[in-house]
């Protein structure tokens, strides 16, 4: 089965919370094994993507950019936007208690 059609099927809230599954790991992995880390905050950022090409998220472009940009930012980049773990945690909880 094609995996952008599964996904397609969930709810937007529904693939958020799957989103927030793989920024939970990799939080959880930050400190302990950068590698592993940004292994799992690309498989975010790749669920993002599969998100954005949903054709009713076509309105969220932006919101969806932004969610990219700041996890790219904390996980790989400078961390300019000084984010933290429990800004993203809050962030992606709320979609998690909707399911």
């Amino acid at each position: 089965m094609d995996t952008n059609v599964s996904w397609y099927a969930m709810p937007i809230h529904v693939q958020i919370a799957n989103i927030g599954s793989e920024v939970a790991r990799a939080i959880r992995w930050k400190d302990r094994d950068p590698q592993k880390a940004k292994n799992f905050c690309n498989k975010a950022i790749e669920f993002w993507e599969i998100v954005k090409s949903d054709p009713k998220n076509l309105h969220r472009w932006n919101e969806i950019d932004a969610a990219v940009e700041e996890l790219r930012d904390y996980f790989l980049g400078e961390n300019v936007y000084q984010t933290t773990g429990e800004v993203l945690t809050h962030y992606y909880d709320a979609f998690l208690y909707r399911v």
